[in-house]
């Protein structure tokens, strides 16, 4: 038998208050170590204005700082983050770190955004599933999943037109993740993100950048075509490797 009560459906649009240039961020010879390990060294890329960029490689690569560099909440070891003109930030952290654990989920939303009026916030939280009495909830006694919903009412809200998103579907359920992801299709800006849901990367992504320690990828397309590439180079490489094997036991049996 279906449930009685199914959870509801959250609903959300990001909007861009205003239009940033065609070039949005700048970063040069980035680099990052601590001292006892280094995360990565001399990363550069450019993103343009519409580019939906998705940040992979393993975990402990950095992928995660690089995202926290660039949005200014964490300083390089060496290199540059430059944003272009009129670009205005909006930062999705996976670890909730700008969420006030001790205000009430009205508070957390309202600081900051009071010209839109109470009533205006109370509509939009309800919009999230925080409706009646949920709202005066601590935001310390919330689920992960709620927390989620929190920092993306206040995503909405910044009407950013360059997003940062750390792991954005974590604690979400599918629901609500195929919604965030409709949300991100028709959002009019700038995303570069991380993620490890391959589902979500390749609806949105239109290009792949991957680090390692000692590589750095940068690919136009989304996480299938990514992928087939990589393949066939590892192909191609298995190709010349063997070629070369049987050269050199060719000149072996000649000597």
């Amino acid at each position: 038998d279906a449930p009685k009560n199914l959870p509801g459906k959250v609903r959300m649009t990001f909007k861009t208050n205003i239009s940033s240039g065609n070039d949005v961020l700048f970063v040069e010879n980035l680099s990052k170590e601590y001292p006892t390990k280094k995360l990565f060294n001399n990363i550069s890329f450019k993103l343009r204005k519409d580019e939906k960029v998705f940040l992979l490689g393993p975990n402990g690569c950095g992928k995660s700082t690089l995202i926290k560099i660039v949005a200014g909440k964490l300083d390089p070891t060496s290199g540059s983050v430059e944003f272009g003109h009129k670009v205005a930030v909006g930062y999705y952290d996976q670890e909730q770190s700008d969420l006030d654990e001790s205000n009430t989920v009205f508070d957390e939303v309202f600081n900051g955004n009071e010209k839109l009026g109470q009533t205006h916030i109370r509509n939009t939280l309800a919009s999230f599933l925080f409706t009646g009495e949920d709202v005066f909830k601590q935001i310390s006694v919330l689920s992960g999943g709620e927390k989620s919903r929190v920092a993306l009412v206040k995503l909405m809200l910044s009407e950013s037109n360059f997003m940062l998103l750390d792991e954005p579907t974590n604690h979400l359920d599918i629901n609500s993740r195929e919604i965030l992801e409709d949300a991100l299709q028709n959002y009019q800006g700038t995303i570069l993100a991380v993620s490890h849901d391959r589902y979500f990367i390749n609806k949105l992504a239109t290009r792949i950048l991957e680090m390692d320690q000692d590589s750095f990828i940068d690919m136009e397309g989304n996480y299938t075509y990514f992928q087939e590439h990589k393949a066939n180079v590892k192909g191609s490489d298995s190709m010349a490797a063997q070629l070369d094997n049987n050269v050199s036991e060719a000149k072996q049996d000649y000597l």
